[in-house]
């Protein structure tokens, strides 16, 4: 993306204290041959430049090897542009991205970090959250966020807080936790925030503390399981007409949420080849507790109890 001066302003450090190093680096098996720097890795129309000591001395940086590269993005993570760097002595056994910045944006889509390099302009690289990496990061603070290249896209994996992570790889220790999956084990709500706040639904409340005792060990949360359940071919008597059918939907719908609580995305047997292997690539990202339910015409349903969560979850089906 495009340097971005005004944003270079807010990541400066105060005079005389040390500014932490910041990078964007894409690290791919290539060649660089006569000046040109060829990968298969690389996504076709994307531009490619040397720089760094491939510029300096594209000779001696020249064969076949790993080579780091300064990759460029745009808003929704997609390579640009990439310059090939350096040709790696040795073989390299780590991630095929890693950025240190600061983050500007983060939703659960995708990741916004401003780069300051330690020389030249500031820039953004933006990284979409692989499959799996829900957890909460905090804007304004800088992290070290690793990943690979999947397709045209940069791809998020796990993070770090940028200053625990160059502590510990200079003092030579272990690396801290990762941040991945949905767990952030440096979140913590803002001062003021949360304080009260009542436990998690499933959680209770831990007793107050007196003085001279040691506090319980705390329990871990446990997810409910999600249950599939199975319409029966025949019911037995008593049984409610319903039994083997979800919810009517309304007149002309293949698919769509009907039910007045709790609530049913519902697929005709219509809908279901096309749109519920979309539905069970995402059914791990629905942030409730849900059911899976299949019924002997064909149709298949989800249940829930939010109906809330519930939609702005369906919506996603149709952003792909």
């Amino acid at each position: 993306m495009e340097g971005v001066g005004e944003a270079q302003g807010e990541a400066k450090s105060p005079k005389g204290e040390k500014r932490l190093p910041h990078q964007a680096v894409l690290f791919l098996p290539g060649v660089l041959e006569g000046g040109r720097f060829r990968s298969e890795r690389l996504p076709e129309g994307v531009e490619v430049a040397l720089g760094g000591r491939a510029l300096g001395d594209p000779e001696g940086e020249a064969g076949e090897g790993v080579f780091s590269l300064w990759p460029r993005t745009d808003g929704e993570g997609r390579l640009l542009r990439v310059q090939a760097a350096t040709r790696l002595r040795q073989p390299y056994g780590g991630p095929e991205v890693a950025v240190q910045g600061i983050l500007l944006y983060a939703d659960r889509e995708r990741l916004v970090l401003l780069v300051v390099p330690k020389e030249g302009e500031a820039f953004k690289v933006a990284l979409r959250r692989d499959r799996g990496f829900a957890a909460r990061l905090e804007p304004k603070r800088a992290y070290r966020v690793e990943g690979r290249l999947g397709g045209a896209h940069l791809l998020a994996e796990r993070a770090w807080p940028l200053a625990r992570f160059l502590e510990a790889r200079k003092g030579g220790q272990a690396l801290p936790p990762a941040i991945q999956g949905r767990e952030n084990p440096y979140w913590a709500p803002a001062p003021g925030k949360g304080a009260e706040a009542p436990p998690p639904r499933g959680q209770r409340p831990s007793p107050p503390k007196e003085e001279g005792q040691k506090p319980p060990p705390r329990e871990r949360g446990r997810r409910d399981p999600v249950r599939v359940w199975r319409a029966p071919e025949s019911p037995e008597d008593p049984a409610p007409p319903d039994l083997g059918r979800p919810p009517a939907l309304g007149k002309g719908q293949v698919m769509g949420i009907a039910g007045t609580g709790p609530y049913y995305l519902v697929l005709l047997p219509q809908a279901v080849a096309e749109w519920w292997p979309r539905v069970e690539r995402l059914l791990p990202e629905f942030p409730r507790r849900y059911e899976v339910r299949f019924y002997p015409d064909g149709s298949r349903a989800v249940v829930a109890g939010d109906l809330e969560a519930l939609k702005v979850w369906y919506k996603r089906l149709f952003r792909g």
